[in-house]
């Protein structure tokens, strides 16, 4: 008897330190899974960016979901603690995540932490045709394939620091991302430099492509105080009409985001069609999985047919 409760103590014992290590193992902090240290990403073209250097030697998360809004997104409690174990967080900078300061401040560490802007020329917002008000700094950065080619890099080197052991690997990633992106930024010379229009205006809802504009010698228009959710008033309207008949307009492009009855309400009152341009920071799943690259290449192709119009 005294033997078979012995056997049972032993048997309780055992299923009960099992059972604490298989909880340890499931709660444990992401930073041990597969032995990675973990970043995170602030939004989808920085997780993009980063995963591409990044590879398979660390846990690559994103913060932000890339069907969430960047610009108005708000930090959780959940989030908070999450970036709390977090052994870098990269973000793009340039005043476009504003939570920013905040995750700083709890973290208190400021070598855990990757500014993709830094190094670029910041441009100012552009004007747009309700106003001739400028914000202090346009964030949308990475728009530009130039300014990408340059986060790749600052990337690169972060990485190299706080691993040095496969600063090889990243160094590798880097070149290879780097002939990649150089190709896309000659596919852009080439078409859009072969477009014979004077005036290479092109009008979009979000005014985001002011580094793309620059580096290929386009103008950006943008219209302002129309969110993917409000209709334009009257007077909006009334601009946008005599600036595309001023110019020639033929196409406004929205965020894929924008619905369908403020693109049905531009194009009846303007006299104007409606295309889609990607600023890649508000994507369905299936545009998630095109990637920086297809997703600018599908806007060099809508730049093209608009600018050619």
């Amino acid at each position: 008897m005294r033997k078979l409760v012995k056997t049972l103590s032993l048997v309780l014992s055992l299923s009960l330190l099992f059972g604490l290590v298989a909880c340890q193992t499931k709660d444990k902090a992401p930073t041990e899974q597969n032995g990675k240290k973990l970043i995170y990403t602030t939004f989808y073209p920085v997780y993009d960016l980063t995963k591409r250097i990044v590879g398979d030697k660390m846990n690559v998360k994103m913060l932000i979901k890339s069907n969430e809004e960047p610009h108005s997104f708000e930090l959780k409690s959940s989030d908070m603690a999450a970036l709390n174990k977090a052994d870098l967080i990269v973000y793009n900078g340039a005043n476009m995540e504003g939570f920013i300061k905040d995750v700083e401040a709890a973290v208190k560490n400021k070598e855990k932490f990757l500014n993709l802007s830094q190094g670029l020329t910041l441009l100012e917002a552009a004007s747009d045709l309700a106003s001739a008000n400028h914000d202090a700094v346009n964030p949308h950065t990475w728009l530009s394939v130039k300014n990408a080619m340059e986060q790749l890099d600052t990337i690169c080197r972060k990485l190299s620091v706080i691993d040095p052991a496969n600063k090889a690997y990243y160094e590798q990633n880097l070149q290879k991302s780097l002939k990649e992106f150089k190709a896309l930024d000659d596919e852009f010379t080439k078409v859009l430099s072969g477009i014979k229009k004077k005036d290479k205006c092109f009008i979009v809802s979000h005014a985001a492509f002011n580094y793309l504009a620059r580096d290929y010698g386009l103008k950006q228009i943008a219209v302002t105080g129309i969110s993917p959710e409000d209709e334009p008033t009257a007077a909006q309207l009334k601009k946008i009409a005599d600036f595309v008949k001023e110019h020639g307009i033929k196409t406004i492009l929205f965020e894929g985001k924008a619905t369908p009855k403020v693109a049905e309400t531009l194009a009846k009152n303007t006299g104007t069609k409606t295309g889609t341009i990607y600023t890649l920071e508000n994507l369905t799943e299936e545009e998630a999985k095109l990637g920086y690259i297809e997703l600018m290449r599908r806007n060099l192709r809508e730049l093209e047919k608009v600018l050619s119009e």
